[in-house]
This record gives C-alpha cells, structure tokens and sequence, in this order.
C-alpha cells in the first residue's frame, strides 16, 4: 500500500512539515493503532527500552492494537512531546510507515 503525499513532496520534507507545522496530528486524539504480531512485541520491547508506558492490548485474531487516548495526552506512545518525533521512527509499525494512504482533512503532506 502507498503512501499519498502531496504531488512533489519528499519523504524528509513530509516529516519535517508534520513534526513543526501540524505537530503529528495523525498521532494524537481518538486513534486505534493496530499491530501484526511482529509489531506489537516490536512496540513493546521499544517501550521497554525507553522506559515508556504503551499499552498494547491483544488483537482476537492475533497481532495488538493501541489506542491513544489511554495514554498521556492521548497521543501515541511513541510519540515525544517536546518535539513532536517518533521515537521509533526506524522500527514504526506499517501503518505508521503507509500513512496518509488517502487525503485526510487537516493533513498538510496529503493535500487536506
């Protein structure tokens, strides 16, 4: 699945616009974030590392899901505070890496 970046838009420029302009809305407020197993023990050993709090709930058909609004700030896990960055930006689950697969409104690096 591709990602749907605004026309002529890299990578670097997209996480630059989405750490200071929009400040990883896509990462905050009312979000389920699933996980293929793989992720979720991925996720957690990270979390552990770090010394952060994620709860990653079981998935009935295998896998985990995390959903924001259960942790501080109802933001992900993941995500730092301060500067808005993945924390584990090199090991983020697929569906992290795949966004925006479509135009979502108030995305700057999918046209919304």
């Amino acid at each position: 699945m591709a990602s749907y970046l605004r026309a002529g838009l890299s990578p670097a420029a997209a996480s630059q616009i989405c750490m200071n302009q929009c400040r990883a809305k896509c990462c905050r407020g009312a979000w389920i974030l699933s996980l293929s197993q793989a992720e979720a023990q991925v996720f957690q050993a990270k979390a552990e590392e770090l010394g952060v709090e994620a709860l990653v709930r079981p998935a009935a058909e295998g896998g985990g899901w995390i959903r924001f609004s259960e942790h501080p700030g109802e933001r992900c896990p993941m995500l730092d505070p301060a500067t808005f960055a993945c924390r584990i930006y090199e090991s983020r689950p697929q569906r992290c890496r795949s966004f925006p697969e479509r135009m979502t409104p108030g995305c700057a690096i999918s046209g919304g």
